[in-house]
């Protein structure tokens, strides 16, 4: 995000893309725990034990890079029996992530479509939009989106999808052993601050940043092509 104080477009698109997406990750990951008959999430929100939706490690990474995870949402997945759905409802948060960028891509098509084809080219987020300013702003956020939605099903805790893999794994010493240095020992916070920051201080491929551009490119399809040209 500090790359894009010279873009307001491109900041302000970022900024309330980190904000919006992680509150609806989180609403998603609770209603999903409603339906499948898990008060946990609903009960600790209750008792004040949910202070936080972002860790300062996430934060961090949000400042520097544009992109972090939400701290995460407690289920009942003691018993293996509820696995598969505790792992359903999981994955509502990414879902909302990528219904989130979907709706962002739309809302640029909406107010870039009306405009000379000819558009104006302004860039945010390695995501150039041709168009005015919300156009921008919107193709920033639907990038930011992208972003959040592939660093969250990363199998590595305490992302979404890492809390799927040792949900669904053998309860064998050795995933056992792992879970705790990669969850106790925040060994995977770790590896989640190499995977983000790390391209950006050595000339390093980025695993989101190679990642999210095909995705957005799929929902631009949705809607016609001439409004992106993703870099």
């Amino acid at each position: 995000m500090l790359f894009h104080l010279a873009d307001p477009s491109a900041l302000l698109g970022i900024l309330l893309a980190l904000v919006i997406g992680i509150y609806a990750h989180d609403t998603a990951q609770i209603l999903a725990a409603r339906l499948i008959h898990d008060p946990t999430p609903r009960m600790r929100m209750k008792a004040g034990l949910i202070p936080r939706r972002v860790g300062p490690f996430s934060a961090v990474s949000m400042l520097i890079v544009g992109n972090g995870w939400a701290e995460p949402v407690p289920m009942n997945d003691i018993w293996r029996s509820r696995r598969f759905k505790i792992s359903a409802a999981l994955l509502a948060g990414p879902f909302a992530y990528l219904l989130l960028s979907l709706g962002a891509v739309a809302g640029a098509w909406a107010v870039t479509e009306p405009l000379d084809p000819a558009f104006m080219a302004g860039s945010s987020h390695g995501l150039e939009v041709e168009g005015p300013f919300l156009a921008s702003m919107l193709g920033s956020m639907a990038a930011t989106f992208a972003s959040m939605f592939i660093l969250s099903l990363i199998p590595v805790p305490p992302t979404d999808g890492g809390r799927i893999l040792f949900l669904l794994a053998p309860r064998t010493p050795g995933w056992q052993k792992a879970q705790y240095q990669l969850t106790e020992r925040n060994l995977g916070v770790v590896l989640l601050l190499v995977i983000l920051l790390l391209p950006v201080l050595l000339p390093l491929p980025s695993v989101t940043g190679q990642l999210w551009p095909p995705l957005v490119d799929g929902l631009v399809d949705i809607f016609g092509s001439g409004l992106f040209i993703v870099r």
